[in-house]
């Protein structure tokens, strides 16, 4: 009788969990596996947003013309170069959330204000003599870096930590576009501070261009006929990597790597302080290995946001340009979908992007994973 009682009231539960789920079920169905499948059935179509072209099952036909078109595989490349700041941007995260994890605060408040005022002191008068010599751009720069420095001292770090998350929560558009304008080569903040520094070391350089610009500084490595490496230099591309390391070190990989450097025993860091562990010892031989697990999560999530990246920077920044150099696979699935109006073929080339990414995360869960459990 007890197991029959026992048999209806988790019916009953289990029923009341549906009811409770069928809402989220039914908005996945609807907009999310109903449109991957859609998409799936498309790539094998001639789909199209013109009228006067007949749908019609093409089978592989989009994928063979995938393999051989020099676009796909000129804007994977893209894609790829890309992708290699993402490790500077994780190596940068890690240092940064351990420069952060102490309290960074000193005992007596009254030397935090008297070293404070000597900060915004020599920041005034650094700031002052810019803006006399006609520099503006330096002279904010170097404002708000002496604001910082201050405001540190005197609440220690998590005033920087709020300062480099901060801007996390801005618009992604509206930064976009404001490194648009830093980046501009005739007036924009880059070329303003390099020409300054320039000037001082008494060098004749030629400032780059960046997003006007083809060149990269993998200029150098033979590319088949059909692509355009732009030659050797700073170009659009690495206008964007710059823009994305600056946006992608104080964000979450930043908070992530604090809150684990802040679970890692302290009885390590006592332990090889006895056994006179310098400070560069102590971050190598404890804590990398003790975040492993978080670098792991953050390699894979870097790895497939890096694939799947890049439509916001080329729709708002270049639109795809100089020729083609910042188009990635996501905004050229855009262009053949919604510009040439040619579905299929943009759902063969999702499908193929879903293939990497999924091949990519299952390497590196493989042999990520192992290297993890070594480390640890």
């Amino acid at each position: 009788m007890g197991m029959l009682w026992t048999g209806m009231r988790e019916r009953k539960h289990f029923k009341a969990a549906v009811g409770f789920l069928c809402l989220n079920i039914i908005g996945f169905l609807c907009f999310t596996l109903g449109p991957v499948l859609l998409s799936l059935y498309m790539s094998f179509t001639n789909w199209t947003l013109r009228r006067s072209v007949e749908l019609q099952w093409v089978g592989l036909r989009n994928y063979r013309e995938l393999l051989t078109d020099s676009n796909f595989w000129f804007f994977l490349y893209n894609t790829l170069y890309f992708m290699l700041a993402i490790p500077f941007t994780v190596c940068a995260s890690l240092l940064l959330a351990n420069m952060l994890v102490d309290s960074m605060q000193l005992k007596r408040r009254a030397l935090r204000v008297r070293i404070a005022s000597i900060i915004l002191a020599i920041g005034a008068l650094n700031c002052t003599f810019l803006f006399l010599v006609g520099r503006p751009d330096p002279a904010l720069i170097l404002a708000v870096i002496y604001a910082g420095a201050a405001a540190g001292v005197l609440w220690g770090s998590v005033s920087y930590r709020t300062m480099l998350y901060v801007p996390s929560f801005a618009s992604g558009v509206a930064t976009i576009i404001l490194w648009q304008q830093i980046f501009n080569p005739y007036h924009g903040m880059a070329n303003n501070i390099l020409g300054q520094v320039a000037q001082w070391l008494n060098l004749d350089v030629t400032l780059p261009t960046w997003l006007n610009s083809t060149k990269s500084l993998l200029g150098f490595l033979p590319l088949p006929e059909t692509f355009s490496s732009g030659g050797f230099g700073l170009g659009a591309r690495e206008a964007i990597m710059i823009m994305g390391f600056w946006m992608g070190i104080g964000g979450n990989n930043m908070i992530l790597y604090i809150a684990a450097i802040a679970n890692i025993p302290q009885d390590l860091y006592e332990a090889a302080e006895i056994d006179g562990a310098s400070g560069v010892g102590k971050f190598w031989h404890i804590t990398v290995p003790s975040v492993a697990p978080t670098t792991f999560f953050i390699a894979i999530m870097a790895t497939i946001g890096g694939l799947q990246g890049g439509f916001e920077f080329a729709r708002i920044m270049t639109q795809g340009g100089p020729a083609g150099t910042t188009t990635t696979l996501a905004y050229y699935i855009y262009t053949k979908g919604f510009v040439e109006q040619d579905l299929g073929y943009a759902a063969s080339v999702s499908w193929v992007l879903f293939a990497i990414v999924f091949s990519l995360t299952l390497v590196n869960w493989k042999y990520g994973n192992r290297k993890m459990e070594a480390a640890t």
